[in-house]
């Protein structure tokens, strides 16, 4: 717990914990159980957090319903205890409520406050070195903020995710290949052999690669600084790309990808 300008404030970054599979929240709707005036002020924390990161010149947070859901169950759980906490008596930790909303992602973190206005509460968080982290995470794509009015104050919880995208093993292998090809390679365009090298290096496999590379990832946008340097020796001309079954890692969701080089 920290405290800025007399108010209270929360934050939380959590980069591993257990998964709980538990059915979706999307059933509650993005706002369905806040007044009007919470709606706005939940808005109001959407519209200052992104303004804050274009300032930074990082990508705005897009409003997922799923994590506005799991921000409002925690919000109600808090005022029934009344206490701002990232983690009450009973209740999964802050990855398995993410996870148990419906959200694939490979990273996730919570903001808590109570203070007036939206505004106190967005400037606190900025004034606040942990809060102002998650804010401005760059590696964080989605939000749900939730918001409850209780005796003149505004409970508020700021709940981010880095969402993976769902893509086909096509679409995966495509966006990885697309990346092999800018560096100089030739790559494999279907009928290779990446994919039986998934679970395992199979012994009937020709012709033999010079490496097998396997790695998971939460970002297909770039490779590794293992597949960058292996690249960078110079000794390969030509690729094969497999997208595997996608893996879990430290309970987070990421693609697993087999490289062949020759």
């Amino acid at each position: 717990m920290s405290r800025t300008i007399g108010r209270k404030l929360l934050h939380s970054a959590m980069i591993a914990a257990a998964l709980l599979a538990l059915p979706a929240l999307a059933q509650y709707g993005q706002y369905a159980h806040m007044t009007p005036g919470e709606q706005a002020a939940a808005q109001s924390l959407i519209a200052d957090a992104n303004q804050d990161r274009a300032r930074y010149g990082l990508g705005p947070l897009r409003v997922d319903p799923n994590l506005t859901a799991a921000a409002w169950q925690h919000e109600q759980i808090m005022l029934r205890s009344r206490g701002l906490s990232h983690q009450l008596p009973g209740e999964p930790d802050l990855t398995a409520r993410i996870q148990q909303a419906g959200v694939r992602c490979s990273t996730v973190a919570e903001n808590l406050a109570e203070a007036p206005t939206p505004g106190q509460i967005n400037n606190e968080w900025m004034h606040s070195p942990p809060h102002r982290a998650n804010l401005l995470d760059p590696r964080l794509n989605a939000v749900g903020v939730a918001v409850t009015r209780r005796n003149g104050e505004l409970y508020a919880v700021q709940d981010f995710a880095r969402e993976l995208q769902t893509l086909t093993p096509m679409q995966q292998e495509q966006q990885v290949a697309t990346l092999l090809r800018a560096r100089g390679l030739s790559v494999e365009k279907g009928g290779g052999l990446a994919h039986e090298y998934c679970d395992r290096d199979p012994a009937h496999a020709r012709p033999l690669p010079k490496l097998v590379m396997r790695y998971s990832t939460a970002d297909l946008s770039r490779l590794t600084a293992q597949v960058e340097q292996g690249i960078r020796s110079g000794r390969f001309r030509r690729a094969d790309v497999a997208a595997c079954h996608g893996s879990m890692e430290n309970g987070f969701a990421a693609y697993q990808i087999v490289l062949l080089l020759y």
